[in-house]
């Protein structure tokens, strides 16, 4: 079996197997960690051995409905790469991390289920099996939000739900429609993306058939206007759908848009690109004034991330090698910080029973190790010197500065929000006079630091080493940013 099958399908088959001992909670977690730690090993030895200097590499392509030209075509580039690589790292972390907080079998089998399938949705060449994991990724957050959830878990979960639902059908509308289209053109059905890359669209087919695609990853991003299920969901999500939904779902959106938009797409990607450009800036600072105005955590932070999303969507329509580097390695950086922020704020939670800002303070004092891994991911998150996201951000707004002079300076000026608060949260919450729930706060524990430190010993290596993790991206970056047949060829 090629190891982007092992990676997809082994903890998918073992989170079918578990589902027969899932009483037995102890004995699924420590299989759960096993598993996920079997596939960062994979991943990692894929990572050693991906050439930077070859395009589309680990090709494994079968044919499974041939009727219909449906096949099982998978592959991975530089881009895809790094999701792979910071998929196969959180998950396992996660359950070290909340080992102690979660006693429910189904938990932990539902976020096997996930980890399946966002390697699935990131890896897939073939339409219809792209969709296949998209709708595979999200079932088990359905599931999550109302069985583990929050504060008026049923409703928000069937309004996440349905949010996605409709995204997902407008999105498999047009993926049929192409296929269609590919018969018409060719005599035969296909969903391959090499195939479908020789297709001929009208631009008014263009469009809405783009507009299918987009309207289900700016659902799942999210962009602006597609945001209004983002808060309450975070509010209501257990941490460890929190963490899948901030560092891997939502990066899934914006590097979907990579792989399908740019490539089948282009002339309307560049078309459209002034547009989403605008949407972005306008989406980092509606997205950071929301986050200043709120005093409950996970809705901060989940604006907070919505923010730096935005900030991707503009690197990735400048169409410039800095900013298409850039955008890939912050979906890597905020992935990790944003897993690190919400992961303490979980834990922080199971000491408090409070996400309230205005009844945290003074953690500080009886906690430092707490409060110093709090402040280096709070702001690691806003791109301080020597961290990932200082890299990534730098080199999206040099990106912007060569697409247009104001663009560039917007996008500088608005990184600026994220910082204050940031600011705000770590005063409010670190220093000031002990509070009520805060009085007998515990330090980090082993099994909780265990799962922090090799996060930020990732990030400062991204931030101090760039060029160790960037020359794994570059090559995909440049060709995609100088080809005029489109980004992201497959070969």
């Amino acid at each position: 079996m090629n190891i982007l099958s092992l990676i997809i399908f082994l903890p998918i088959i073992v989170a079918l197997f578990l589902f027969f001992i899932k009483e037995n909670v102890k004995l699924v977690k420590i299989v759960y960690i096993i598993v996920t730690l079997a596939v960062l090993l994979l991943s990692l030895d894929l990572y050693i051995n991906f050439n930077p200097d070859d395009s589309m590499q680990f090709i494994e392509s079968h044919i499974w409905i041939a009727e219909y030209g449906i096949n099982y075509h998978l592959g991975v580039d530089g881009v895809s790469l790094g999701i792979v690589m910071m998929n196969a790292i959180i998950m396992p972390l996660i359950a070290i991390g909340l080992y102690k907080q979660r006693d429910n079998g189904g938990y932990w089998i539902n976020l096997l289920f996930v980890q399946g399938g966002v390697m699935g949705a990131v890896l897939s060449l073939d339409l219809m099996l792209f969709y296949l994991f998209w709708e595979l990724m999200l079932l088990p957050i359905f599931f999550m939000l109302g069985l583990f959830g929050y504060a008026r878990s049923n409703f928000i979960a069937m309004k996440f739900n349905l949010y996605t639902i409709f995204g997902s059908l407008m999105m498999l509308i047009a993926i049929l429609y192409i296929a269609v289209v590919h018969k018409e053109q060719f005599g035969f059905y296909s969903f391959d993306l090499n195939e479908l890359k020789k297709l001929s669209f009208s631009s008014m087919e263009s469009l809405l058939v783009f507009g299918g695609f987009m309207l289900a990853f700016a659902i799942k991003i999210p962009i602006f206007p597609f945001h209004t299920w983002l808060s309450d969901t975070y509010r209501s999500a257990p941490t460890g759908i929190v963490i899948v939904m901030s560092a891997l779902m939502a990066k899934l959106g914006v590097y979907a848009i990579w792989r399908f938009l740019f490539s089948l797409f282009n002339d309307t990607s560049h078309l459209l690109a002034p547009y989403f450009i605008g949407l972005g800036l306008f989406g980092l600072i509606y997205f950071g004034i929301s986050a200043m105005s709120q005093n409950h955590l996970k809705r901060m932070f989940a604006f907070s991330s919505a923010s730096h999303l935005s900030l991707i969507v503009v690197g990735f329509f400048i169409y410039d090698i800095y900013g298409l580097v850039g955008s890939s390695y912050l979906i890597v950086a905020h992935a990790l910080s944003s897993a690190a922020l919400f992961l303490m704020v979980g834990i922080m939670f199971e000491r408090t029973r409070t996400y309230s800002i205005d009844e945290l303070g003074g953690i500080a004092r009886v906690a430092p190790k707490f409060a110093l891994f709090f402040a280096f991911f709070a702001l690691s998150i806003v791109g301080i010197p020597s961290t990932a996201g200082f890299v990534a951000e730098l080199l999206i707004i040099l990106g912007a500065f060569t697409y247009n002079i104001y663009i560039g300076f917007i996008s500088a000026i608005t990184i600026l929000i994220a910082m204050l608060f940031m600011f705000k949260v770590i005063s409010k919450v670190l220093y000031g006079e002990l509070s009520a729930a805060t009085a007998n706060f515990k330090d980090l524990r082993f099994h909780e630091l265990l799962a922090l430190i090799p996060l930020a010993l990732l990030i400062l290596a991204m931030g101090i080493f760039p060029n160790f993790f960037i020359h794994k991206i570059k090559p995909t970056a440049k060709y995609c940013s100088t080809n005029l047949e489109g980004p992201c060829y497959v070969k």
